[in-house]
This record gives structure tokens, C-alpha cells and sequence, in this order.
């Protein structure tokens, strides 16, 4: 037995290893892949949620912009604390940043345990090995494909940030016009109760004349039809006006229990602030514009694909670290490592047209920013246009209630000296109020023409929204 040297190398073989060794590194690798499940598991569940606070804080806060009346202001702010408008974009930030996480983590190649017992185990003559086996394996990895899906998982994010924004704009926008038009209601409102006392002073009138048998039925008729018109007239305002309340409770979040004193009568100089009209360039519109960045962020993230798409032509890395097949002649319980690369040879030259192809979308995301951007230039033009003749019709509306203000105060003239009866004056009187209806259209649409120039050019969002809260 001692000159055999097949037996001393058996002999070598079959030789117990010490435990502790082998023990020591299974262990250490257990522990630190138990302690990388544990970051990974732990950094999933710390993701604050975005825009929101603490319960007890978002509560006081809330209270606080209820206390009293709620301008534009106040509800522009209840909308970006709790409408559930801007919930569904928020959201898709939280699930961007996960995908994020996720291509971060993937920057570390995933590893597998992975455990096997014989239950029935050959024997081996002179072996004796352990019924079971344990090995940790990676799948494949590409370090490049991985970096460069973590830079596109980004720019994702970024996008959903500037799509949250881009909505969180469109809703102050609609917020704004609401409360424009609450504000011309209420004008619309004071004079239509003018309208129903002019038509009450004008249903008596004929009243009297058929009293006293100077008037006629069909005169004291046409009074009573007016004075119904207006009675009509001033509950359409009023439904309008309530359910308009509604929608813009609505919109803030809200609940119907909860009450809140509306205050939009300095509406106009809410929503148009400072803003000026004449000192608004296109410029600053593309500047400032989520759409366009969104577009470049698409060309940047098509860049980031095409690279990506290249990566996948490299070989790919795999890692093993196991024990020694049972069924094998080695009876040693250490860990081997083994590394290896996975080179593609055949796949019906999928990934070189997959480079041709992101190219293509690349060219289409070029054209759909040159798209956008003339886009933005067109609403401008018209945007501008619409806010020039919304002048000129305001400009004629005024003068047409100057017009009708002097033959108000002429009928009078010839009322009080008795020269016009009580009927001629009050027509005047309703004509002046007519005037002053059609003037306050006019500027409605002009303060609505101000306030989507005001959007287009950034300045709307700019004002209520700091764009670096909704990003790290």
C-alpha cells in the first residue's frame, strides 16, 4: 500500500477536510447574500411616497387652508396636497423609481441558491460522499447592457416628473378658468337682479295703467312674460353657479361634508397675478415647456437604447460557486468557483437588426420633437391672436356701454321733466344693464385668453409649482 501510488492519491482523496474552512466561507457568502436581500427588500419599503406628509402634518395644514375663505390661491394648493386629479401621475413617479432601483441593483449580477439531496445515492466503491450539494450561480451578465439600462431607467424617471408636472399644469389651468367664470357669474348675477327689478317696475306700471283703464291686457301680458324671462334667466345663473361650486370642490379634493367659503371675487387678479401679456416670448415658452423636455428626454433615452442594443452583441458573464457533485468521486466540502461567458453565435441576426431598429426610432423621435415644438409655436400664434381680437371686442363693448350709459342717463332726463314715459326709461335702464352684461363677457374671454398665455408660457406653473420637490 505504501509503494501504490494510485492508493495514495485515493488515499488524499478520501481524506477528511477540515470543517471549519469550508464551514467559515459557506457561512460568510450565506450571510452576505442574506444581508443583500435584506438592502434590497428594506430600500423597496423606504421609498417615501412623493408630495405627501405625515398624516397628523398634512391634517393641520389642510385645517389651516380651510380656516377661511379659499381664493385661487388657497385651492390651487388643497389641489396639489389631495385632488385626486394628480394622484395617478404622482404614482407613476413612485413605480418609475422602483424600475430605477431595480436597474441599480441589477449593476450587481443576481445570484441563485440552490440545494440538491439524493435520496437513493449510488455507491461508490471507496467513496463516501454527502447524499447533497449546494451551489450559488449568477445568471448571465452584461456590466455594459446593465449600465445603460440604468441610464435609460432614469431618464424614465425624469419624464414621469415632467408628465406629473405637465398635468399638475393643465389642472391649474382649469382651476383658473373656473374661477374666472365664478367671478362672472357673480357679476352676472348682481345684474341680473337689476334685470328682475326693472321688470318688476315695469310689470306694475302696466298694472296700474290696466287699473285705472288706460292700458290693456295684452300689455300687462307682455310684462308678466318679461318678468318670467327673467325669473328663468336668473335660475339658470344661480344652477350654474352652484354646480360650478361643486366641480371646483371636486377638483380640490374636497369631500361633500366638508364645507369651504369659495372666494373668487378677486378672481381675475388672482389667476392673472403679474403676469404680463405684452413681455411673454415664444422663448421662454420653449424654455419652459414639459412637452419639449419630455422630447428630449425621449432623443436621450433612444440614444441609450441604441447603446444598449449594442451590449447585446458582447458575451455575457456568468458565476458559479458550488460543492462537489456527490455522485462524483470528489469527496471535499468546499466551495469551487467558476466563471464563464455565454457568447450568442446564432439568432437569425436578431440583435444587429434590433441596433437598425432603435436607429429608426431615434429618426422618429427627432421628428416628433420638430413636431412638438411647431406645436407649441402654432398655439402661441393663435393664442396671441385670440387675445388680440378678445382686446378689440372689449374695446367695442365698452364703448357700446358708454353708448347705452349716456341713453340711460338722456331717458332719464326726459322721464324726471316728463317728456318720456316710465317704460322708455326703463328700457334704457335694461339696455345699459345688457351693455354692461355683454362688457363682462368680453372680459372674461380676454382674462381667459391672459391665462392660457400665462400657461403656455410656463409662468402659471412656475408660480405654484417648484419642479425640484419631485426630484432627488
Amino acid at each position: 500500500m505504501k509503494n501504490n501510488p494510485q492508493g495514495a492519491a485515493a488515499g488524499n482523496l478520501t481524506r477528511p477536510h477540515p470543517r471549519g474552512k469550508g464551514g467559515r466561507l459557506s457561512k460568510k457568502i450565506t450571510l452576505t447574500l442574506l444581508g443583500l436581500l435584506l438592502v434590497a427588500f428594506s430600500g423597496g419599503n423606504v421609498l417615501p411616497v412623493l408630495g405627501k406628509e405625515p398624516p397628523s402634518q398634512a391634517a393641520s395644514q389642510e385645517k389651516e387652508l380651510l380656516s377661511g375663505p379659499v381664493n385661487y390661491d388657497r385651492a390651487v394648493q388643497l389641489a396639489l396636497r389631495q385632488s385626486p386629479y394628480f394622484t395617478k401621475s404622482s404614482l407613476e413617479i413612485e413605480i418609475r423609481k422602483l424600475d430605477e432601483k431595480d436597474s441599480r441593483y441589477d449593476l450587481i449580477p443576481p445570484i441563485n441558491f440552490r440545494t440538491q439531496y439524493y435520496v437513493n445515492q449510488p455507491t461508490i466503491s471507496g467513496v463516501k460522499n454527502k447524499p447533497y450539494s449546494l451551489s450559488f450561480t449568477s445568471n448571465n451578465y452584461n456590466p455594459l447592457a446593465a449600465f445603460f439600462t440604468l441610464q435609460a431607467r432614469k431618464m424614465f424617471t425624469q419624464m414621469a416628473v415632467l408628465a406629473h408636472l405637465q398635468i399638475i399644469s393643465d389642472g391649474i389651468l382649469k382651476l383658473g378658468r373656473m374661477f374666472l367664470e365664478m367671478e362672472a357669474l357673480s357679476q352676472d348675477l348682481s345684474r341680473q337682479r337689476n334685470l328682475m327689478a326693472l321688470a318688476q317696475q315695469n310689470l306694475d306700471y302696466f298694472k296700474n295703467r290696466v287699473r285705472i283703464g288706460a292700458g290693456t291686457i295684452l300689455e300687462e301680458r307682455v310684462a308678466k312674460q318679461e318678468m318670467a324671462g327673467a325669473k328663468a334667466e336668473m335660475d339658470r345663473l344661480l344652477y350654474s353657479q352652484k354646480h360650478l361650486e361643486k366641480r371646483i370642490k371636486a377638483f380640490i379634493g374636497l369631500k361633500p361634508e366638508q364645507t369651504s367659503d369659495l372666494d373668487y371675487k378677486e378672481a381675475r387678479r388672482q389667476v392673472t397675478g403679474d403676469f404680463k401679456a405684452d413681455t411673454a416670448s415664444l422663448a421662454q415658452a420653449q424654455s419652459r415647456s414639459y412637452i419639449l423636455k419630455i422630447a428630449k428626454l425621449k432623443r436621450d433615452l433612444q440614444a441609450y437604447n441604441i447603446m444598449v442594443a449594442k451590449a447585446r452583441l458582447l458575451p455575457s458573464i456568468y458565476l458559479g460557486l458550488s460543492t462537489a457533485d456527490p455522485l462524483s468521486t470528489v469527496t471535499s466540502r468546499e466551495l469551487f468557483f467558476s466563471v464563464g461567458l455565454e457568447v450568442p453565435v446564432w439568432d437569425g441576426f436578431k440583435r444587429f437588426r434590433n441596433i437598425s431598429r432603435q436607429k429608426t426610432i431615434q429618426r422618429q423621435f427627432n421628428v416628433e420633437s420638430e413636431e412638438k415644438a411647431l406645436d407649441l409655436a402654432d398655439k402661441w400664434n393663435e393664442t396671441q391672436e385670440h387675445l388680440r381680437a378678445a382686446v378689440v371686442g372689449r374695446n367695442a363693448a365698452q364703448a357700446q356701454e358708454e353708448l347705452a350709459r349716456l341713453k340711460e342717463r338722456q331717458n332719464e332726463i326726459r322721464y324726471r321733466s316728463g317728456g318720456e314715459p316710465l317704460p322708455v326709461f326703463l328700457k334704457g335702464r335694461k339696455g345699459l344693464v345688457e351693455a354692461q352684461k355683454e362688457l363682462a363677457r368680453k372680459n372674461l374671454e380676454c382674462d381667459r385668453a391672459v391665462l392660457e398665455l400665462r400657461f403656455l408660457s410656463g409662468d402659471l406653473g412656475a408660480n405654484y409649482v417648484d419642479a425640484k420637490f419631485w426630484q432627488d
